[in-house]
């Protein structure tokens, strides 16, 4: 998951962010009681972390969106769309409250997107006029779960369904915000054990995407990667990019000067006399993550990784970690996303 946001992608959705949410949680009208109504009340000033909305019309379910799947664009409610992205994005035998931290992490991402859209942010030529789409590369992961939950699951489809149900129904209209709009929700498979900061991969400060520990990572598959390429190949490839860049001397040259963030990835480095980010080493070479580290010689050019994916944002294999702990949804997304609150779109 595992996807590379662009720095003028989230530049330009905060730019056009759209104005406070209207936010609240309402109830069964007909047998609340004087004291319920009270909470009811106090739910909606406050914004209460832990409260699942009970609505006779959930905003899920009444919340159109359009999506371009396999090239055609359809629409659907947003917990439709939501469901299918939680199952594509995160391992469904994961704990519930990591599937719910997914859950509110993906629609919000999804709120911040819409709302762009409407403040003037152009959707993309390749969407075919659909807000959404499912292309993990600028969108998240989607899958149709009621033509693929068996050959996704097998027999354990009914059990996942389940559980992917209750992640995006317990937590319907739930969504991250930072001073009171829907924020850039991203997020990855695993960090290196400390998530980087989104001014360090992507050139762009925000304070909800800093760095913080993420324990459990080592639990990913893709936690240690490598990849190696003969040195006249990745010349081949660097050169397409930047026809400037010198290659005669030996490879083990090639490389200089790396900064590193606290996190451990590689913020920029010189490679034959070129400067670049290491998101686009990473991008050029299919690497799992910037933290890289590389042993060269003229027969190869070695690539050790540790994390998988941009390393910003939600960690799921942290917020596992910290779901096993016995931490909370929010607690788990307040967290990655420091200074947030959890709102309740009414």
């Amino acid at each position: 998951m595992k996807r590379l946001l662009t720095a003028a992608m989230i530049a330009a959705l905060l730019a056009y962010g759209l104005p406070l949410l209207t936010l609240g949680m309402s109830g069964e009208k007909d047998k609340q009681t004087e004291e319920e109504a009270e909470q009811g009340q106090e739910a909606q000033a406050v914004q209460s972390d832990q409260a699942t909305p009970v609505s006779a019309q959930s905003y899920d379910e009444k919340t159109q969106v359009t999506v371009l799947v396999h090239g055609q664009v359809e629409t659907m409610p947003l917990s439709q769309y939501l469901r299918g992205v939680v199952a594509a994005e995160m391992p469904a035998s994961f704990p519930p409250e990591a599937l719910k931290a997914q859950a509110v992490a993906a629609r919000t991402y999804t709120l911040y997107k819409l709302q762009a859209y409407q403040q003037g942010v152009d959707i993309p030529e390749s969407h075919m006029g659909a807000q959404l789409c499912d292309d993990f590369s600028h969108c998240k992961a989607y899958v149709d779960l009621d033509q693929v939950e068996q050959s996704l699951w097998g027999e354990d489809a009914a059990e996942y369904r389940a559980a992917i149900d209750s992640a995006v129904g317990d937590t319907d209209g739930m969504a991250v915000t930072y001073q009171g709009e829907p924020i850039a929700a991203v997020f990855h498979a695993a960090s290196s054990g400390q998530t980087e900061d989104a001014l360090d991969v992507w050139g762009a400060s925000h304070p909800y995407l800093t760095s913080v520990e993420s324990p459990g990572e080592q639990d990913c598959p893709k936690y240690q990667g490598q990849v190696s390429i003969a040195p006249s190949q990745f010349a081949e490839i660097f050169l397409e990019a930047h026809p400037e860049a010198d290659f005669s001397q030996p490879a083990d040259t090639w490389f200089r000067d790396s900064n590193r963030s606290q996190s451990g990835g590689v913020i920029n480095v010189s490679v034959g006399g070129v400067r670049v980010s290491g998101a686009e080493v990473r991008s050029l070479l299919g690497l799992n993550s910037t933290n890289f580290t590389l042993q060269a010689s003229e027969e190869a050019l070695v690539f050790s990784t540790l994390g998988y994916g941009h390393g910003v944002g939600l960690s799921q294999y942290g917020a596992r970690a910290l779901a096993l702990e016995g931490k909370s949804f929010s607690d788990i997304l307040k967290w990655y996303y420091q200074g947030t609150e959890i709102a309740i779109k009414g």
